[in-house]
């Protein structure tokens, strides 16, 4: 909840901008941890007192309090900070338990009467219940003694202070906090301090000018009492003696200019003090005002003004507990050297006054003794009583004149009041957490940002190609078609339905490839398939692109050109090892090494047994003599070849095909992979190359109406099987 309060600033001047500039070092002071600390002791501040609600841990304020704790202050162990539960039993008697491993085993097993004082390892405390009905205390019952440094800490840290708004000369005060009541008396409570700190700073010049004074007044007492002991002796040995007319006109000049010099001696004695002070480098108590003893000098007045003034606002600064904001220190600093500078020039003020000072305590001397000339006409016994009696007038003046300055001193500090006025009371605010509007909107976009953040940082760290758009955006390569996800156990067309999806997938394939192929020449046009790394479908789609084509009648040709890893052609009927390797090494004839599938018009050319140097072998003349022959005798030759990521053998068969594909599988194959491809192309080591996308989950595309639509509809073979109940949820 928030609490606010108004106070009135101080204004010290006329000029403009002068509340301002004081509002910003009064907001200072109302946020030192020393105000804050003289608050609280006015306040029962030094316990908390805690509830266990239903849900969390809730602070219990005056009347809320179901119970009172009493501590002796000065014992010797204060257990600040430590939680303390008072766990009621019948017959007013509780049991104190704590979490704290310290006083855990301290308090452990003892039983504590209501009202009764106990001490425990110095601690001394005092409990009541207030309920005399333990069952009707409702769930836990807690309290805390607090450190009044920290406290005040914690409160000074929460304060805020603010000018009012439209320009007034005013503080606006808040406090936020989960005891509304309990911020409210703080408020009050500090305000009132506050209004007693400025009234202190006010009558702080009256109690120095007192200090001043009474210290003037002792030493002139003494001197008194001296000469007034004197003056009686002498009246005592002369009781007959009488002043005469001319002696007493004398007397009565010299007594007249003993005043004024009264008056020179105490401004004498105030510009020592003055000059006193402002070499001791003091600054922390204020100093009297010329004013209040008389002293009528303006600038001189202005000057110290000025001083008690700046004086006050340092010591603000200094003891704020924002001391590493770089603002308040920058303006600490400037004041600082605005008080050094104004010592400077008070004491270059000085001197000229003091230089006045003392020409006028010249001249009165001279007539002074002047005066005092004519005395020596006088009998010695009148001489001498008139010199008596004018020492004890003079004293006699300074002790009055002094009394008189110290009356107007102490009538200006009775008379003084406090410049803060308190617009208004603390009052509770409007409820500031927690805000259900806000929580619902910041749910809410939680809700929503969350998971959006975890699918861009998914798509971010993941390097599998998911999508077309990854195709797209890391190669120029055309599409040639999309080859979906095979659950069932056979991978090859020959296994399956001529109307499964696999086959209407290739058969797209087939479509497309013709588009990249020049039909017009009567040779047959040479194939390609191959991919970056082992396992993205190279193979599966090299032995079904090449069924697809024979069954439309083509002859065709599946060359496995990748020795090193022969590969299985038993489901098309051809188990033979003798092929590629063992031809182009010289030890079989081309007749040996293509075999009749199973399938019409489908010929397969294994790859033969695993060579030391296949690499070599694909570069041997033979091979081109073998293309070169396929090429004659059938429509179209499709080379399986090993993966160009890895290997070179692929990009030097791709040099001689007519059309390359180039495999992608879906979450499988690498983003880099497209790079390196994409390099090969923009190079010219390949051409005419296009990419398959293999092994696709059309549920994971954003194409439900484009790709793979027939699902569900009855075109493909899929569609009339009879799934499994539990498979409909998989």
């Amino acid at each position: 909840m928030e609490q606010g309060a108004s106070a009135a600033a101080l204004l010290y001047g006329a000029e403009v901008f002068q509340g301002t500039r004081d509002l910003t070092n009064e907001s200072v002071l109302l946020k030192t941890k020393a105000l804050v600390k003289e608050t609280l002791k006015k306040l029962d501040f030094n316990l908390s007192y805690y509830q266990q609600g239903n849900v969390k841990l809730t602070e219990a304020y005056k009347s809320a309090i179901p119970f009172s704790v009493t501590i002796d202050t000065v014992s010797s162990k204060l257990p600040y900070g430590v939680l303390f539960q008072v766990l009621p039993q019948e017959n007013q008697t509780y049991q104190l338990i704590s979490d704290n491993p310290g006083w855990k085993n301290k308090l452990s097993g003892k039983v504590f009467k209501s009202g009764q004082s106990y001490i425990i390892d110095g601690f001394q405390f005092l409990i009541n219940l207030k309920s005399e009905n333990s069952g009707e205390t409702p769930n836990e019952l807690l309290f805390k003694i607090n450190d009044l440094d920290q406290l005040a800490k914690q409160y000074a840290s929460r304060l805020d202070v603010s000018p009012m708004p439209g320009g007034a000369s005013a503080l606006v005060l808040k406090v936020s906090g989960p005891t509304p009541a309990k911020d409210i008396d703080f408020l009050n409570a500090h305000m009132q301090t506050y209004r007693q700190n400025n009234l202190l700073i006010k009558n702080t010049n009256a109690s120095n000018t007192l200090n001043f004074i009474d210290d003037q007044l002792q030493q002139i007492s003494d001197s008194l009492y001296f000469i007034e002991n004197r003056l009686e002796i002498f009246k005592k040995g002369n009781s007959r003696l009488s002043i005469s007319d001319q002696g007493g006109s004398i007397a009565l000049g010299i007594q007249d200019l003993e005043s004024q010099k009264a008056i020179l001696l105490v401004n004498d004695k105030y510009f020592k003090y003055l000059r006193s002070y402002l070499h001791s480098e003091a600054g922390k108590e204020n100093i009297a005002v010329p004013a209040t003893l008389g002293i009528q000098d303006p600038i001189l007045n202005q000057l110290v003004g000025n001083l008690v003034q700046l004086q006050n606002e340092v010591d603000a600064l200094s003891k704020a507990e924002i001391r590493s904001n770089p603002i308040i220190l920058n303006e600490l600093k400037v004041k600082s050297q605005q008080l050094k500078d104004l010592r400077i020039n008070i004491l270059e003020n000085l001197r000229t006054i003091e230089d006045a000072n003392m020409i006028a305590m010249n001249e009165l001397n001279r007539r002074i003794n002047q005066a005092s000339g004519q005395l020596q006409q006088l009998p010695t016994a009148e001489r001498k009583l008139i010199n008596i009696q004018r020492l004890y007038n003079l004293s006699e003046n300074l002790y009055v004149f002094l009394m008189e300055k110290r009356a107007e001193a102490g009538i200006a500090k009775a008379a003084n009041t406090s410049d803060v006025t308190i617009l208004k009371e603390a009052e509770r605010g409007a409820m500031i957490a927690p805000t259900s509007t806000k929580n619902y909107i910041t749910a809410l976009l939680l809700g929503l940002a969350i998971p959006i953040g975890l699918i861009f940082l998914k798509d971010f760290l993941n390097t599998k190609v998911s999508s077309i758009e990854d195709i797209e955006k890391y190669t120029t390569l055309p599409l040639l078609g999309m080859v979906g996800h095979n659950k069932k156990e056979n991978v090859n067309l020959i296994n399956q339905s001529p109307r499964s999806a696999l086959s209407e997938a290739f058969r797209t394939v087939r479509s497309n490839l013709r588009f990249m192929l020049n039909r017009q020449e009567s040779e047959g046009k040479i194939i390609v398939i191959t991919s970056s790394i082992s396992g993205e479908g190279k193979t599966f789609s090299a032995k079904n692109l090449a069924y697809i084509l024979s069954i439309s009648g083509e002859r065709t040709i599946l060359i496995n050109a990748d020795m090193r890893k022969p590969n299985n052609n038993t489901d098309y009927g051809v188990s033979s090892s003798v092929g590629l390797s063992n031809y182009l090494a010289g030890f079989a004839t081309m007749d040996d090494v293509i075999h009749h599938s199973i399938q019409e018009g489908l010929y397969i050319l294994p790859s033969g047994d695993i060579p030391p140097n296949p690499s070599e072998l694909l570069l041997n003349q033979r091979m081109n003599e073998l293309v070169s022959e396929l090429k004659h005798q059938f429509d179209y030759i499709v080379i399986d070849t090993p993966p160009v990521g890895i290997l070179s053998d692929g990009l030097e068969l791709m040099q001689i095909a007519d059309a390359s594909i180039y495999m992608v599988r879906q979450n499988y194959s690498h983003k880099a992979f497209l790079n390196t491809i994409q390099h090969h192309y923009e190079t010219g080591k390949v051409k005419n190359i296009a990419v398959l996308f293999n092994d696709v989950d059309y549920k994971k595309l954003n194409y439900g109406y484009g790709y793979g639509y027939g699902y569900g509809y009855g075109y493909y073979a899929e569609d009339t099987e009879t799934k499994a109940w539990w498979k409909k949820f998989v």
